[in-house]
């Protein structure tokens, strides 16, 4: 019976005709006279999907996790202040910085969420320190300046800046009746100039003599400005004188008030200070730390 031409498979036996030759992996091709059987075994599985994948879907490779990242640090806020100004800054017997000022700075830093450090520095030595970068901002009651020095900015004013009035205790008539003293070239002297009225004004080379004229009962009041006047009244020295009605504010002649000072490429800094201010001035807070320190209100 003749073969169909070509070499036929069926069951697993490969049939090759005569003269035919069939290349096999070993041995090399082999030419057959005649024909022949070769028994092959069973084909080779095919490999099987994976679970859970089309057949045709190629393979990713695996995925590798994704490394931790590290824990975000808080940033902490480098703040300026001078120490020697009570009671807005001071260092108290521990040697441990204190005052409204310090308590002001962390109220702000716990607004903002982020972690503050207090340097003290000498008074002449902050705002150039500032500018060399030595810490992010200042908190020295700097009284905001119509025009600041070149790089440095203000926050907006957390107290304002104010002038009062001191007499003999019990003479609340004196700084109507006059004379007043006052300290020669100051903002104190200029607003007194500045009013339409007729008391009389004796100006004096600096404050200490100011104070003096008013013991030895030479002026019937004097006029300085609130705070360095009640911390002179806080004095022994100064028993028998007394604040006379309350502090006197005016932007014309006394600024705006005292800020933080920054430097003028820290803007987001200034933004995000600024309205943790507003926040706390909103809230009551500041004024309640100027109760806490003082016998009147600076805001």
């Amino acid at each position: 019976m003749d073969l169909p031409y070509g070499p036929v498979l069926a069951d697993g036996v490969l049939t090759v005709p005569a003269g035919d030759v069939i290349a096999l992996e070993s041995p090399p091709d082999i030419a057959l006279a005649t024909s022949s059987v070769i028994t092959l075994g069973p084909p080779p599985p095919l490999p099987l999907p994976r679970p859970g994948r089309d057949t045709d879907e190629p393979v990713a490779d695996p995925i590798e996790p994704a490394a931790e990242e590290p824990a975000q640090v808080s940033p902490t806020l480098v703040i300026a202040t001078e120490g020697d100004y009570p009671p807005f800054n001071f260092v108290d017997a521990t040697g441990a910085l204190r005052g409204l000022e310090i308590d002001l700075v962390y109220a702000v830093c716990a607004e903002l969420k982020i972690t503050c450090e207090i340097v003290s520095r000498r008074w002449d030595e902050l705002l150039p320190g500032l500018s060399n970068n030595d810490y992010q901002a200042v908190a020295a009651s700097l009284r905001i300046p119509r025009q600041p020095p070149d790089g440095i900015v203000f926050s907006h004013p957390y107290f304002g800046t104010a002038a009062a009035y001191a007499t003999q205790e019990g003479d609340v008539a004196a700084r109507i009746r006059g004379p007043i003293g006052v300290e020669a070239g100051t903002r104190m002297a200029a607003y007194l100039a500045n009013r339409n009225d007729n008391v009389t004004i004796q100006t004096y080379p600096d404050a200490i003599s100011t104070y003096q004229a008013l013991l030895d009962d030479q002026v019937a009041a004097v006029f300085d400005d609130a705070v360095r006047l009640n911390r002179w009244l806080n004095d022994p020295s100064a028993a028998c004188c007394v604040m006379s009605g309350q502090p006197v504010f005016s932007t014309e002649f006394f600024g705006p008030g005292i800020g933080f000072a920054l430097r003028e490429d820290n803007g987001e800094l200034l933004g995000r200070v600024n309205q943790a201010l507003d926040q706390l001035a909103r809230e009551g807070r500041i004024a309640e730390l100027s109760d806490r320190y003082l016998p009147f209100a600076l805001n």
